[in-house]
């Protein structure tokens, strides 16, 4: 199995790299500024972050991890497919909030992105290009029936049931003892259910994605899967928002500035 390599065309990157990595030439500024100011001179870096950007990273590096632990462990790699999944859709959250303050207008953003009166990710996704000045939206009509979106919602869906369990009836998961190692056990898949316990396949798995519902069950290709369709999600919104979305890299520009700060100015002696 690869390892996550960047986004799509909509939110490329060239894989997980450090905050300081994302500041561009803002260390090589520092550098130049550090041999001409004093040794005594404190030096500030402003930037102006990208929650997106950083959390898009986080999955991707442990989207990574998960892979690399996949052959020595499937509880250290399920572990970490679970953490890179709940950060793939904290990105997806972050992402239209963002977009809904930098690009809607000044009286519907808050519709969108006001923290106090939260709407569902799905339905923030869907209203965006509505609340975009000059949004092209009306030009495409929204099909919510079409990929990604059905996929998409599985997502926000499976995560909705992470934090929301429900009841005990609807948090059963089922194993079943390998074949070679009776006394050993693993997720149950929808062609090995024994037809006496009539256990529908929607029990364990998301229809249109295949995504276990289990979190236990989480495995890296799962992973492979949520991300594709996460960007293929990006993909569309875009689209629908005439390419605003991703524009100059809008969404994950991280705009800096090296600040010097100014000696106070030295309090004469009284006479």
């Amino acid at each position: 199995m690869t390892k996550p390599s960047g986004e799509s065309d909509a939110a490329r990157s060239s894989g997980p790299q450090s905050h300081q990595a994302s500041f561009g030439t803002a260390p090589s500024a520092l550098a130049e500024t550090a041999w001409t100011e004093p040794e005594h001179r404190s030096l500030v870096l402003e930037t102006v972050v990208s929650p997106f950007h950083c959390l898009y990273q986080d999955a991707l590096f442990f989207h990574a991890e998960s892979q690399l632990r996949q052959t020595r462990s499937e509880l250290e790699a399920s572990r970490l497919a679970r953490a890179a999944f709940v950060l793939y859709l904290s990105a997806a959250e972050a992402l239209v909030h963002q977009a809904a303050v930098e690009l809607g207008r000044p009286e519907l953003w808050p519709m969108v992105a006001d923290p106090s009166r939260p709407l569902p990710l799905a339905e923030c996704w869907r209203l965006l290009p509505a609340i975009v000045a000059e949004s092209p939206a009306a030009n495409h009509r929204f099909d919510p029936t079409a990929p990604p979106w059905p996929q998409f919602s599985e997502l926000l869906a499976l995560r909705t049931a992470w934090a929301y369990p429900g009841p005990p009836p609807a948090r059963r998961a089922y194993y079943r003892s390998r074949p070679d190692r009776p006394d050993e056990f693993e997720p149950m898949e929808p062609h090995e259910i024994p037809e006496s316990l009539e256990i529908p396949a929607d029990r364990l798995r998301l229809p249109k994605t295949g995504l276990p519902r289990d979190p236990y069950a989480l495995r890296p290709h799962h992973l492979d899967t949520a991300r594709g369709v996460l960007d293929a999600a990006i993909d569309a919104l875009d689209r629908r928002l005439g390419g605003a979305l991703t524009e100059r890299r809008r969404h994950r520009a991280e705009p800096t500035r090296l600040i010097v700060p100014h000696d106070p100015p030295t309090q004469g002696s009284p006479l």
